[in-house]
């Protein structure tokens, strides 16, 4: 049985794609063989392997655990289109093709192919089996969420969300970890989840970028000891572990996102897989992996 751990996060833009690269880059160099797992990827901006096509995100993922890409990293892409359609690839395979879809079509679903298609029987069937053969395959499987862990009022959105969160991380036994930069977001998250939710997060990473730029910016240095202090003295009060403060990483500043909704520029998968095994030496320390591989059972 492969052990598992799972990034959530507070919103969207918190570093859940960058936490994920860095755990797949650090453990498979402590020489496990380490598989991404986004099960969900609503993205416009995706890679396309032998007429197969899912989120880029999870190409430079496993890029960066060494391994090949593969849809079975992302197995359900929902692609927006400009004109307001959407196509959906499930496995990489396209299943449906433009078909109109608007934001209000996320709060109250109307009965069509794409909500038929998002059925959470449907959506959980594919789960299991993606989980199945990653478990054969690999030691440590490294799980993404999407958005915000939770969220009120948003109809068909919000459970969309519980499900490819916490739902997911039930279905995988995963433990979690919340990433988050501002310590009301992580309480306003914390005060929105079950009892059983909020023990299902073991651990806090707190990735307070722009802060930390904005200090060195004015001749602070950030050194790991410091930051862990920060990380304590502004979210040591929520009751939860905190295993990461990372850091202001100068070579993302110009970068395209790793894992942007809208059609954007991409990294060339080379140069992250250069660029993601120097981020991780400089960051590790940043991390404290004792408590990570302590949280995962290994």
């Amino acid at each position: 049985m492969a052990h598992k751990i799972m990034i959530q996060g507070t919103g969207s833009g918190r570093g859940k794609s960058l936490m994920v690269c860095l755990l797949c880059r650090i453990l498979r160099k402590q020489g496990y063989s380490v598989a991404p797992l986004k099960t969900i990827n609503f993205t416009a901006v995706t890679y396309k392997k032998d007429g197969l096509e899912f989120g880029y995100s999870q190409a430079l993922q496993a890029v960066s655990a060494k391994i090949e890409p593969e849809p079975l990293f992302n197995p359900i892409t929902p692609k927006p289109w400009l004109d307001g359609t959407i196509s959906i690839f499930i496995y990489g395979r396209k299943v449906a093709d433009k078909i109109p879809f608007s934001g209000n079509d996320l709060l109250v679903p109307k009965e069509d192919t794409v909500s038929n298609m998002f059925a959470e029987e449907k959506l959980e069937k594919i789960v299991r089996e993606t989980l199945r053969q990653l478990e054969e395959k690999y030691d440590i499987i490294v799980l993404e969420g999407s958005g915000p862990i939770k969220s009120k009022g948003l109809g068909a959105m919000s459970k969309a969300l519980e499900f490819t969160n916490m739902r997911v991380a039930e279905i995988a036994d995963a433990p979690v970890l919340m990433i988050a930069s501002r310590p009301d977001a992580a309480r306003g998250m914390l005060s929105l989840l079950t009892d059983t939710e909020i023990n299902r997060i073991k651990g806090l990473i707190i990735n307070p970028y722009e802060f930390f730029k904005i200090a060195e910016e004015i001749g602070a240095e950030i050194t790991s000891e410091l930051a862990f202090k920060y990380g304590e003295s502004v979210f040591g009060d929520l009751g939860k572990d905190i295993v990461a403060v990372l850091p202001h990483i100068k070579e993302l500043d110009s970068l395209p996102e790793l894992d942007p909704v809208q059609p954007a520029p991409t990294i060339p998968l080379d140069l992250w897989d250069a660029l993601v095994d120097k981020i991780s030496e400089n960051v590790a320390k940043y991390i404290d992996m004792e408590k990570i591989y302590k949280i995962m059972g290994l």
